[in-house]
């Protein structure tokens, strides 16, 4: 469908325009890079740009709004209390295939990062991920929140060292710490 935003060309477009956007990200600030900068870095023209985001930053929340749809909806697709390796593994799939996107979203945008992290923590405990007994809500609140900073840490780890391990690896590696882990395992036979 010729003229719909969603058309194949379209998506090109709006992915060229993001990769150069990270591309610069790697250079300068979000805030020192321009209009003009990201469509030299594309070789597009500004009428282009202009068709997809009103500007830089709109750029950059779109690809963080989509990045956070995808990961929320691996966590929704995976509501019974044993798949936390599978909602890890997807997690580290989306951040894989979207690794300069998250990249960015994990060492510089701190904000973001944060109000993903609650929305996160809002997610798996509104659908009971961990059936956890002998532990308050609020002491529930404190350890989820210990483990996706952990986890935000490992995942940052693994970017900077270049992504080496399979999503499947890693998310398993995570998975044996939580259930092999003294927090989770005090907690069960109380």
């Amino acid at each position: 469908m010729v003229g719909t935003k969603n058309n194949r060309r379209s998506q090109m477009t709006e992915r060229l325009i993001q990769d150069s956007l990270i591309n610069l990200l790697q250079h300068q600030s979000l805030d020192e890079i321009t209009v003009t900068a990201v469509c030299k870095a594309a070789d597009i023209n500004r009428g282009t740009f202009y068709a997809h985001y009103e500007d830089v930053k709109d750029c950059m929340q779109k690809m963080e709004q989509d990045a956070t749809e995808e990961l929320l909806a691996v966590i929704d697709k995976h509501l019974n209390p044993d798949s936390l390796q599978a909602i890890l593994t997807g997690i580290f799939e989306v951040v894989k295939k979207r690794h300069a996107v998250t990249s960015f979203i994990l060492t510089t945008d701190q904000d973001f990062l944060m109000s993903f992290i609650a929305t996160t923590k809002r997610e798996i405990l509104a659908h009971n991920q961990a059936e956890i007994t002998g532990i308050g809500n609020r002491e529930k609140e404190y350890m989820f929140e210990y483990y996706l900073n952990g986890i935000v840490g490992v995942v940052r780890y693994w970017l900077k060292t270049g992504l080496h391990e399979s999503p499947e690896e890693l998310a398993s590696f995570i998975n044996d710490w939580w259930y092999r882990g003294k927090p989770v395992k005090n907690l069960v036979e109380h």
